[in-house]
């Protein structure tokens, strides 16, 4: 038994240390953390992948010289006693085992997707971002290159809305619609800003109008071109991007946006 549970540890950082790497290199690692963080992903897979190797490295050499010793000696008692006093104290608990797998198994059977629509139903949809200090990056960028987050962070550091009447914007981003929209021909094109990782994500949004927006699949990721125009929403003036042109469009390579 205490061979079993050695032979599970060394598998169990050897499969981490895969998993972590066919995450770093199909790029999937980039659905749970900030990219500028990917080069404390690429240690803990080393890290892993070489304590498995060597923890299987060294099990495999132990029977060899188990085995070795058994033949010279042909003391099986013996043998069993030395195997036993060399394994039972690196040898974890079933229970340590099977904490440690849980983390493993949960990213084997559950698949791995960024976050989306149902994210922000449960965290709910801001418009406004702390720019924690990079209050004027969003004005060094031309107002048809900003993303959504740039846009955001625009809108909550302008004295008036009025300014951004006429600009143009270019936006990729997924549908997101809520009850605010019922009935009307808009809906919010979103992405999802992370400063470290999921866990401190946030949704983030800007109005769009189109006669076609109650064709748009909730969730899906659009292209949108056009130009704002300041109109009443919920007793606030807020620009409403009034869509030329609304095309469906993949998922980027990296969904995510970083402040």
């Amino acid at each position: 038994m205490v061979r079993t549970r050695q032979w599970l540890q060394a598998s169990l950082l050897l499969f981490t240390g895969l998993y972590f790497l066919d995450n770093m290199l199909s790029g999937r690692i980039y659905f749970y953390i900030n990219e500028r963080f990917g080069w404390l992903s690429w240690m803990s897979t080393i890290l892993f992948l070489t304590l498995g190797i060597f923890r299987i490295t060294d099990l495999l050499k132990t029977r060899v010289e188990h085995s070795h010793e058994a033949h010279e000696h042909d003391i099986h008692e013996h043998t069993e006693h030395a195997h036993a006093g060399h394994t039972h104290a690196s040898a974890p608990s079933w229970l340590k085992l099977g904490i440690v797998s849980i983390p493993l198994l949960m990213g084997l059977i559950i698949p791995s997707k960024p976050l989306g629509a149902a994210a922000v139903k449960t965290s709910g949809l801001s418009t406004q971002f702390s720019s924690q200090g990079q209050q004027t990056s969003q004005f060094n960028v031309s107002p048809a290159d900003r993303n959504v987050l740039d846009w955001v962070r625009a809108f909550n550091s302008s004295s008036g809305m009025n300014e951004f009447t006429g600009q143009p914007a270019d936006l990729i981003g997924f549908v997101y619609r809520d009850i605010r929209f019922d009935g009307k021909p808009q809906f919010m094109i979103a992405r999802f800003a992370i400063s470290c990782c999921v866990a401190d994500a946030s949704a983030l949004g800007v109005i769009v109008q189109t006669a076609d927006a109650a064709k748009l699949t909730q969730d899906s990721w659009v292209h949108v071109k056009g130009k704002f125009v300041v109109q009443s929403v919920d007793q606030h003036d807020t620009p409403v991007l009034i869509a030329e042109s609304v095309e469906q469009t993949t998922q980027p390579t990296h969904p995510y946006l970083y402040p």
